[in-house]
């Protein structure tokens, strides 16, 4: 059975699969991207910092002599990724990513193709990010003893891009899923970027629990409304929450006493307050608990519990002093 970075790379030509595979497993196990540019070396982004990638070698410093991907293995490692099918992937590649059988998520730079106003293609794609998923069964241990205490709850984590935001809730819902808080609630996983738990011919590929239902492919706010109505679920799990239109469906499901844990890009507390979908979330009078991610993938920074709102003509009222910090973790 492939290991994490070994199905992240298996879709690439045989010449750059080969020289990625002659890595050493230590720098494997820290790998956390992979970058390739045409006309450029390999970069590894890992734990400890950027890697370039030689044919028989790895390097912490760059040199123009390193081996560069060709035109010709940057066209085959994208109709590759594409399991030779551009059109069945158009909706994703507008958006500048492909996931992968695997759940690995592979960024995508090229030029845009445009109508109206509007991107409708990329052509001649020239860079690809190669963002490995990885199951850390467990990892999310501390939020479920601090912020759950036994009991579903409603959270938002959080954190920074590649802080572990989605591997969290992944093992959240498998956790919750698998009888963590003394019950086996149902939960439903709207997995829009197919990344929590991908599924190929039906079948999840990640472990996600007994009583788990994904809906995979779904824009985020038919998926909440399609979970509503017909799974019955008890919570339901999204990441990176970004419209009013998602928010205006996560509403519905709370005002069906259904929870919810969500994910938002954010850097700190003042960035996670300045975005508009937070703000919704805050004005629907719902107590939400919130984690803060640091950059170290998975380190909890803070965990904020967000209290109830003071009443100012018949209207709540919200700001930063109701907030208020639990603990900072570490």
């Amino acid at each position: 059975m492939k290991n994490n970075f070994e199905s992240a790379i298996s879709f690439l030509p045989v010449s750059l699969n080969k020289m990625l595979m002659n890595i050493s497993e230590e720098i494997k196990n820290k790998t956390y991207e992979i970058r390739l540019r045409t006309g450029k070396c390999i970069v590894l982004t890992t734990s400890e910092g950027a890697v370039f990638v030689d044919i028989e070698r790895v390097t912490y410093v760059y040199s123009e002599d390193l081996y560069k991907v060709t035109v010709q293995e940057m066209r085959d490692s994208f109709n590759r990724l594409c399991n030779f099918s551009v059109y069945s992937h158009s909706d994703s590649i507008v958006q500048g990513f492909i996931t992968t059988s695997y759940g690995h998520r592979v960024g995508l730079s090229g030029t845009a193709v445009s109508e109206n106003g509007t991107v409708k293609s990329i052509r001649d794609v020239n860079s690809l990010n190669i963002r490995i998923a990885r199951e850390f069964n467990g990892c999310a241990d501390e939020i479920l003893d601090k912020v759950f205490n036994g009991s579903l709850q409603n959270l938002i984590i959080a954190g920074p891009p590649s802080s572990g935001k989605t591997t969290l809730l992944r093992d959240i819902a498998r956790q919750i899923s698998s009888g963590r808080l003394c019950e086996y609630y149902k939960v439903a996983v709207v997995d829009e970027r197919c990344e929590i738990s991908p599924v190929s011919d039906g079948e999840c590929k990640c472990d996600i629990g007994p009583n788990t239902d994904i809906l995979s492919s779904f824009r985020k706010a038919d998926g909440i409304m399609c979970a509503l109505r017909t799974l019955s679920p008890e919570l339901i799990v999204c990441d990176e929450i970004g419209t009013s239109e998602e928010c205006k469906a996560i509403e519905s499901g709370l005002n069906s006493g259904v929870r919810f844990v969500l994910s938002i890009h954010a850097s700190n507390l003042q960035e996670l307050e300045n975005k508009p979908q937070f703000r919704i979330l805050k004005q629907s009078g719902i107590d939400w608990k919130v984690v803060i991610l640091s950059s170290v993938p998975g380190k909890i920074k803070e965990i904020i519990e967000m209290g109830e709102a003071d009443v100012q003509n018949g209207c709540p009222v919200y700001g930063r002093e109701y907030l208020h910090p639990v603990r900072s973790v570490y």
